[in-house]
């Protein structure tokens, strides 16, 4: 069949836009680094990288929050540590309180003692982390946890309900601390009766034997004293394990992201060396 001029030029001119359309996708991909320029030029490729583009983003988001998490935790266990370093301490005057060898006038400088530290066991129990929040308010962060009330005692205003980040798919850690954890609790039984107190109930009653010099009830606090650090150093103990748990889920994210990462490369990037 013989071809007319007008057909011939107009092959030619479609073949030619072709080739030209082809040479500009191939400098775009070299410009760019891309294999797909547009969505719409490889739509399986397109939404394959969309895909794995929403799982690395929620990668990032598990792991801001771990970050967050590990923080608040690094800060918890500074301040559960001097907690218990100030009960230790109290012991240690409860022990040289009790040798009978000091005047009233040294006994009075270890109860000024035994009362600033108790302060700063407030202090520390009302503790707040990076973003203004309390470590030891249960779920209830905006809430001071430990306050004074009007008979001189202190009360736990928080609760002991637990605060859960999602830090995987499926997987979430306890970000927080009950206060009624921090404080312990021991025993005392007096005339056959028995009563519960916490760190700060048995300070204020050491510094009240200090204050009459009070041989028994300053003995009495020695124990009560080792106890309550004991159970302190339990706390310090979960602190250790729950970072080296948090420590791990960060590996396996790293992990997971440098895998994604890797498929979005092979599926996005040109490879130079089959593009030229």
């Amino acid at each position: 069949m013989k071809i007319s001029s007008n057909q011939y030029y107009e092959v030619l001119t479609k073949q030619l836009a072709k080739q030209q359309e082809s040479i500009g996708e191939l400098q775009t991909q070299l410009a760019t680094g891309k294999k797909t320029a547009v969505p719409s030029s490889d739509i399986e490729s397109s939404l394959e990288g969309l895909s794995i583009k929403s799982v690395l983003q929620r990668q990032s988001a598990y792991e801001t929050n771990l970050s967050y998490v590990k923080d608040r935790l690094t800060i918890e266990e500074s301040v559960v540590t001097s907690f218990q370093d100030y009960v230790y301490r109290l012991k240690d005057l409860a022990i040289t309180a009790s040798s009978g060898t000091f005047s009233d006038e040294d006994i009075g400088f270890m109860k000024a003692e035994a009362e600033g530290v108790l302060e700063e066991l407030i202090s520390l129990s009302n503790s707040r982390d990076s973003q203004n929040s309390y470590l030891f308010s249960g779920t209830a962060t905006n809430v001071q946890p430990f306050q004074k009330q009007a008979d001189g005692s202190i009360a736990y205003k928080g609760n002991s309900a637990e605060l859960n980040v999602q830090v995987d798919s499926g997987y979430e850690v306890q970000i927080n601390s009950s206060g009624i954890n921090l404080v312990g609790q021991v025993e005392r039984i007096t005339g056959g009766n028995s009563k519960n107190l916490d760190i700060f109930a048995v300070t204020k009653d050491f510094i009240a034997a200090l204050g009459t010099n009070t041989k028994t009830d300053i003995s009495r606090s020695i124990d009560e004293f080792d106890e309550l650090g004991n159970q302190v150093g339990g706390q310090i103990s979960n602190l250790g394990i729950r970072q080296n748990l948090l420590e791990e889920r960060l590996e396996i994210i790293e992990e997971k992201k440098t895998v994604y990462e890797q498929l979005l490369s092979n599926i996005e990037d040109t490879d130079y060396s089959e593009a030229i």
